[in-house]
């Protein structure tokens, strides 16, 4: 597992969660404050996503949810 920096439900970090915009084949859908949309097929992201601010090799922060902290 990466270490993180902090963690959070998705608002913490500006992230909006958009019903709406659900897809049965792309999942739930999240808007990042830059616009971009995320869509997860997890379960347990219908109502919150967990996000864990991680900083990479070059030093530069970034999200991900649990699933991005056990990537290598």
């Amino acid at each position: 597992m990466k270490p993180y920096l902090s963690c959070g439900p998705h608002y913490t970090y500006g992230w909006l969660r958009r019903i709406e915009l659900d897809a049965v084949d792309l999942g739930f859908c999240y808007e990042a404050p830059d616009g971009d949309l995320i869509y997860s097929t997890h379960e347990d992201h219908g109502e919150i996503m967990m996000l864990f601010e991680v900083l990479d090799k070059d030093g530069v922060r970034y999200l991900c949810d649990r699933e991005g902290l056990m990537t290598p």
